[in-house]
């Protein structure tokens, strides 16, 4: 199963970029058995970045990310000058793909008109795989993306897959469907083994930032039959996906993951910082992580 870890961006005590950390999170990730390093996305922060925080962040992967560990960027914006500023921008940095969502102040109001914005994004680097991120939870578009990806193969020329952060498998299935050439990554981490069921071979997701050996131990064992042990080995997933949900999401897994790896510091409001209850939970969940992670 090809892994992605969408990473946190790392800030100082001071709120600022601290990207020195950017290093150690490659490290971090060759050596738990990640594909790439998805950066600038929900688990970045995208929303709370300004564009040079945005390209300076992925200048310092494209710098430090170690060799076998492929990159990744979002580019979505909801001003698409500054999308197609960042897609040109990744494209020069050596990227090996990028991805955009569609317009979230305000979606577009045809699906057409969804295509027509990632179109003039991909256009900025077209010779680097584009990527649709489907997060309807967070942009509220209302498309489907198996009709979406089939305007997109017509249209965009370097058009390779969809970042599927959504609960719908039978979309996901559909999606999958549209074309051979088209990849279709998971990103409901807490989901895992049933996207597995429905054929899922790629995943980009914050969680695997610290529990991808998990999911390599999850993959194998639904592709073995061993339904019992892919829910006991995924149960981690699921523990961390509800706690989040109670404290916001986005920050309490950002410092739960400095609790199980390089220290990213706080997120940004609006969700940092965390409530003082959140981390005697994160305190918990991470020494479980520890138990069942060599490194730990």
């Amino acid at each position: 199963m090809e892994i992605w870890a969408a990473t946190p961006t790392p800030f100082g005590p001071d709120g600022e970029l601290f990207l020195p950390v950017v290093a150690d999170q490659g490290k971090h990730l060759l050596a738990h058995g990640v594909h790439g390093a998805f950066v600038g996305g929900t688990s970045g922060e995208f929303p709370a970045l300004t564009t040079g925080e945005r390209k300076a962040l992925v200048d310092a992967w494209a710098a430090a990310r170690p060799d076998g560990l492929a990159l990744g960027t979002h580019v979505g914006h909801s001003t698409l000058a500054e999308a197609r500023e960042l897609a040109a921008h990744a494209q020069s940095a050596g990227v090996d793909l990028i991805a955009s969502v569609t317009p979230y102040f305000g979606v577009a109001n045809t699906l057409e008109t969804a295509v027509d914005f990632l179109a003039a994004v991909a256009a900025e680097a077209p010779t680097t795989p584009f990527l649709y991120y489907h997060f309807p939870g967070m942009t509220g578009s209302p498309y489907r993306p198996s009709e979406l990806v089939a305007l997109a193969v017509e249209r965009i020329p370097n058009f390779a897959g969809v970042k599927f952060t959504h609960e719908d498998l039978l979309e996901f299935d559909r999606t999958r469907a549209v074309s051979s050439k088209v990849r279709v990554y998971f990103g409901r981490d807490e989901l895992l083994p049933a996207a597995l069921a429905f054929g899922a071979d790629a995943v980009i997701g914050s969680l695997y930032n610290a529990l991808a050996p998990q999911a390599h131990q999850v993959a194998a064992a639904m592709a073995a039959g061993r339904l019992a042990d892919a829910l006991m080995l995924h149960e981690p997933f699921r523990q961390v996906a509800a706690e989040a949900g109670r404290y916001g999401g986005v920050g309490f897994v950002k410092e739960w993951l400095n609790a199980c790896g390089p220290d990213t510091g706080v997120a940004r409001t609006p969700w940092g910082p965390l409530p003082p209850a959140a981390h005697d939970t994160i305190e918990r969940l991470a020494a479980s992580w520890r138990a069942v992670t060599p490194e730990g």
